[in-house]
């Protein structure tokens, strides 16, 4: 079946939609990793399932999640503090916070087992009053803080985590709980401002501590019977710590003995069970960053089809009158359709590269897209000896054209460059104005929201109704 100029004008408007939504989605991938929003998103739904920012930093802390982004820590910078007062200087030493854009449930369900299984000792108590010092510290954005302050107080948190997978009344374990008070108090004489700080933090987790043992022996867990035992023990403290986030995991291990089967640890089913809610909340999250990724999918696709002019109304227009250009379009479409798998990653190329890429792909091509800067006095808008002078005007009438005179709007006068300059497509157009053109860009800003996969298989089928066929493969079934 052969559409003729319908399916080459088709063809050709497709071609142009599915480079436009590649370079779309360079520039969206570009964005979202500047902003970390994927980041972002997954740090805002911890907390919700947390329920609780000391125990959000806590899992962010933890080795195992640290260990998806951060480098190893190092030892407190030798750099005399004095070098640390000057905002030039602690601008090259200031390490940006990063956090994983994504986290398998597995390192989920681990670090959140860890944390669970130590969150009625005091070393874990001290360790969330730290970690929240170090955060408040980073937040504060108009007291500078020295980078050697929050290396101290990660090492303190590392120190911390330490005593706390040790506690268990040993004199090994209580001389680990000594070491980081005192290594705590040490800090506080090294810097007095914040000497406050660190004391209510050790007052409050010496409370909350006596608060959970009070807790514990009045429900009469035991202790150090089996790993799950420990779980038990460490939910039970989180009602002191965070009440929600206890009750989230009260209802997630209720009554799991019911559900184990042969060879199953209650450990193991618990940690399923906080592994598919896990997965859960992720879908939740994926569903908010699609509806972001498309809603910024149409805006940068209007941004860039209005600064590259990319009118679709216009286009569709011009390949119907001008068949040698369709037809070559259609052919590049048709050799494009091969080279697609190899093409670069979305995200992996600067918003300047992804312009020069989508250009280059309609390089030799006379296509309206684009635009100029004509002067007033361009011999275009001067009269001939068969008709009238022509104007540059946003709503062209007679043998006027389509464009944007700055000259009437004295932007002019203050950009030098604009002066006596109007903004007009690449190819003079009598037939359009500044309303149609915004439609035009509109559908091209719709079409690139779509995606490059959805508009490939829509071209793969107009290629093969216009004429070219299966294969001689496919008609053999082989």
């Amino acid at each position: 079946m052969n559409l003729g100029p319908i399916g080459e004008v088709a063809i050709g408007i497709i071609f142009v939609w599915i480079v436009l939504s590649m370079t779309t989605i360079q520039f969206q991938e570009w964005i979202s990793t500047r902003l970390d929003k994927r980041a972002r998103d997954l740090e805002d739904a911890i907390h919700e399932m947390l329920a609780n920012p000391n125990l959000k930093a806590q899992f962010y802390d933890h080795p195992v999640i640290r260990s998806l982004t951060a480098k190893k820590r190092k030892e407190p910078s030798r750099i005399p503090p004095w070098f640390y007062r000057y905002p030039i200087l602690r601008g090259f030493t200031k390490e940006k916070r990063k956090l994983p854009s994504y986290i398998p449930s597995q390192q989920f369900s681990l670090a959140l087992f860890d944390i669970i299984r130590t969150a009625g000792t005091e070393s874990s108590l001290i360790q969330q009053g730290i970690l929240k010092i170090r955060d408040d510290l980073q937040n504060e954005e108009k007291v500078p803080v020295d980078q050697a302050v929050i290396i101290e107080l990660n090492l303190l948190s590392d120190l911390a985590r330490g005593a706390a997978a040790t506690e268990a009344g040993t004199a090994f374990t209580r001389n680990s709980l000594a070491l980081l008070k005192k290594k705590a108090e040490e800090f506080s004489l090294k810097y007095p401002n914040l000497s406050p700080l660190m004391e209510a933090a050790l007052d409050e987790a010496k409370s909350r501590k006596a608060d959970i043992n009070n807790l514990l022996k009045n429900r009469k867990i035991p202790k150090g019977k089996d790993p799950f035992t420990d779980v038990e023990r460490g939910i039970a403290a989180l009602s002191v710590i965070s009440p929600e986030f206890n009750q989230t995991l009260n209802a997630l291990l209720l009554n799991i003995e019911e559900y184990i089967t042969g060879g199953e640890t209650k450990l193991a089913k618990a940690r399923q069970s906080v592994e598919k809610w896990f997965d859960d909340s992720m879908d939740r999250v994926s569903g908010v960053f699609k509806r972001y990724s498309q809603t910024m999918a149409l805006i940068i696709g209007f941004v860039i089809a209005l600064i590259v002019n990319v009118d679709s109304i216009t286009l569709t227009l011009y390949l119907w009158r001008e068949p040698s250009v369709r037809d070559i379009l259609a052919a590049k479409a048709t050799e494009f359709q091969l080279d697609l798998p190899n093409q670069s990653l979305p995200g992996q190329t600067s918003p300047y590269n992804a312009i020069q890429d989508f250009r280059d792909q309609f390089s030799g091509l006379n296509l309206p897209i684009g635009w100029t800067l004509k002067d007033k006095e361009d011999p275009l808008f001067q009269a001939s000896n068969s008709s009238e002078s022509s104007a540059c005007k946003p709503l062209p009438h007679g043998n006027d054209y389509f464009g944007v005179p700055f000259y009437d709007y004295g932007i002019s006068q203050n950009i030098p460059f604009l002066k006596n300059k109007c903004l007009m497509p690449t190819q003079p157009d009598h037939s359009t104005n500044v309303f149609i053109k915004l439609l035009g860009i509109l559908v091209t800003a719709i079409a690139a929201r779509q995606g490059a996969p959805f508009w490939f298989d829509i071209l793969k089928r107009a290629v093969n109704l216009r004429g070219t066929g299966p294969s001689p493969v496919e008609n053999t079934g082989k």
